[in-house]
């Protein structure tokens, strides 16, 4: 059948008496429109028949109740001139009545439209008669035993002189179309909430941060067998003025990283572990072909010069095998590896395969007298970073972060050594170094701001803690209402009975507790309900991106929400950029943290002073700060690992 046989087919079925009537109702509409320019004086010119195709006898309400009746279609008429209301009794249907069991009447009607969609529904027929014009509308209609959804279409009588004095409604119900129409709204608000990859690289060098890294290579331990190599490349030489250069440290970073992705095999998975360390993935690589890629590698980061002649690289490599057949975890695989880096450095050459796997007792030994050497040699140091009070728009906060100093002493960020801590029971050790020496900084300080201290899971449990806390506090004249202790959520969930007698300690002390990372560990809003938290950190994850993200602003304004009605403070971290900024203040948001705020120094007492920041700091307005472009990889950010997943570095 061609196109000129369907159009003759078509001219000779009528249409649907509705579709007669919605017509009818658009020739109505031109009639008045033409009545209306004629009235106004210029001649109209027209080829368009005004004539109403389907004008009958028929009065309106006749043709519309019979075609409703057909069509099973509820029917509702208003004669505004007899204060007349009528149903049909399909209508009585749609309200759950049987037809003709109640008498029809406009308070019953109302009563029957959900409250929630009444006024709107009102205001609409309100406009629709002012205007002369039919209107579809969708509300819930509430009965005896259920609610359903209906659609209807309201249509507006009109005398021969165009004044409106009635309307009729035909109603159907619309509970299927409805739910199935939400649904689909629903997954595409979803799908376009839903972050594409939740799979986090570092900044500076494109490779995987040190938990996704993890991640890949539990998953290459688990399919199979492979070679690990890890390694260190410290600066050996540079020119005397980049020492403290983040920008030229970035660049020697992206300059390593590229030669490691330039020489790796295409299945290699890169990563970057820590400051000067990196990981090599060779999933079922044996030793006899791992060996010559890693010798290829170092090779290329120790003979040539970095950054225009600015830099030569100091690089060792551990290299060790996996096997799926053998029980390890990730965190003694990656313990095994920097061990043998570190045998390398021992012995001078530049790489060393570990041939033989140590035992448990034997790898946790070595990891245990590492950490105790530090503790005991105070390979560690005290940074503070900035906190604005989004109020007063004044920094009157500052969170005291632990740094390691490496060999040459410069400090970095201690996520790896803590990780390594924690999976051998020693991270008590460490706490208790921070809380000594960052009670002994304070107590030299005027004590002006307030100070902010974390710590860990195992502490918690440690039932010595809270009496090292007190000492501390009393040995250094430190004023405990000026101090908040940070504990993850994660830690909560590990020892939540012992954490509950830690936090009423320290309150009766006079300190303040905050919960850190909050949102990405095993989130229970129980905490919040039993244990007295002053402040809430928003975790990084959902700061990051946030202008950028649908989904983090809905996140962080809930939260922000709940916490105000529970009397909790809230804090942001990560914070990059002013449009993060903004947003904040415009949720409510009390504290603020991050790169763009400032970023974490060395602690000043009165034997220091710049560069080092100045515990004993007045309140001032927060700095310009640079834009997120600007700013470098944030250094208190702890990537997740396989051994304690987003734990924040203390």
């Amino acid at each position: 059948m061609n196109l000129d046989a369907l159009i003759r087919r078509a001219a000779q079925m009528p249409p649907p008496q509705l579709e007669q009537v919605r017509a009818r109702r658009a020739v109505h509409e031109i009639q008045r429109e033409y009545a209306r320019r004629l009235a106004e004086g210029p001649e109209i010119t027209t080829d368009v028949d005004l004539r109403d195709p389907y004008a009958t006898e028929v009065d309106d309400v006749v043709r519309i109740s019979r075609a409703a009746q057909l069509a099973k279609t509820g029917v509702v008429v208003w004669d505004a001139r007899r204060h007349h209301l009528d149903w049909s009794g399909e209508m009585s249907i749609l309200l759950g009545y049987a037809p003709g069991e109640r008498q029809p009447s406009g308070w019953r009607l109302l009563s029957h439209l959900h409250e929630d969609d009444r006024d709107a529904t009102l205001k609409q027929v309100i406009d629709a008669w002012r205007q002369g014009t039919a209107v579809e509308l969708t509300f819930r209609i509430v009965r005896a035993n259920n609610t359903i959804y209906a659609h209807s279409l309201v249509e507006i009588l009109t005398t021969a002189d165009g004044s409106p004095y009635g309307l009729i409604a035909t109603t159907r119900d619309a509970t299927r179309l409805e739910l199935a129409r939400q649904e689909r709204d629903r997954i595409t608000r979803r799908n376009r909430t839903i972050e594409v990859s939740h799979i986090s690289h570092d900044a500076e060098t494109g490779l995987l941060d040190a938990s996704p890294f993890a991640d890949e290579l539990d998953r290459a331990h688990r399919a199979g067998t492979g070679a690990l190599l890890v390694i260190t490349a410290p600066p050996l030489t540079r020119t005397q003025n980049s020492g403290e250069h983040d920008g030229h440290d970035r660049d020697v970073a992206a300059a390593i990283a590229a030669t490691i992705t330039k020489i790796a095999r295409p299945a290699d998975i890169c990563g970057r572990l820590g400051p000067h360390e990196y990981g090599v993935v060779m999933p079922y690589a044996p030793l006899d072909v791992a060996r010559p890629v890693a010798d290829e590698i170092l090779d290329g980061l120790r003979n040539r010069w970095f950054m225009a002649g600015a830099v030569r690289l100091d690089a060792y490599g551990g290299l060790v095998r996996y096997d799926h057949r053998v029980p390890i975890t990730t965190t003694d695989l990656l313990i095994d590896a920097e061990t043998a880096w570190r045998q390398a450095t021992r012995t001078d050459q530049p790489l060393y395969v570990l041939t033989d796997t140590p035992s448990a007792e034997q790898r946790h030994e070595t990891v245990r007298a590492r950490v105790r050497a530090a503790v005991a040699g105070d390979r560690f140091t005290l940074h503070a970073q900035p906190i604005l009070d989004l109020n007063l728009n004044q920094v009157v906060r500052h969170e005291i972060l632990l740094r390691t100093l490496d060999n040459a002493g410069d400090p970095h960020p201690p996520t790896a050594l803590l990780s390594l801590a924690e999976h051998v029971d020693e991270i008590i050790a460490v706490d208790r170094w921070v809380v000594a020496n960052a009670m002994r900084l304070i107590g030299q300080t005027p004590q002006t701001t307030h100070y902010q201290l974390n710590l860990s899971g195992r502490s918690l449990a440690d039932p010595g803690m809270l009496g090292h806390i007190r000492d501390a506090i009393a040995r250094h004249s430190v004023n405990p209402e000026q101090i908040t202790f940070e504990i993850t959520e994660t830690a909560l969930a590990a020892n939540l009975t012992e954490a509950r007698k830690l936090v009423n300690g320290l309150r009766e002390l006079g300190c303040q507790i905050a919960l850190d990372d909050f949102g990405t560990g095993y989130t229970s809003l129980a905490y919040l309900k039993y244990l007295p938290v002053d402040l809430l950190k928003i975790d990084g994850d959902f700061i990051r991106d946030l202008p950028n993200s649908a989904a983090d602003q809905e996140i962080v304004r809930t939260i922000v929400d709940l916490c105000r009605t529970l009397g909790i403070r809230t804090a942001a971290e990560y914070v990059q950029d002013d449009a993060a900024l903004t947003l904040l203040r415009q949720y409510g948001v009390d504290f603020a943290q991050g790169y763009h705020i400032g970023r974490p120094q060395p602690v000043a007492t009165r034997r220091h002073r710049n560069p080092y920041v100045d515990l004993s700091l007045q309140v001032v307005s927060v700095p310009t700060g640079e834009t997120a472009e600007q700013s470098p990889r944030r250094q208190t950010e702890t990537p997740r690992s396989s051994a304690d997943h987003h734990r924040k570095a203390v």
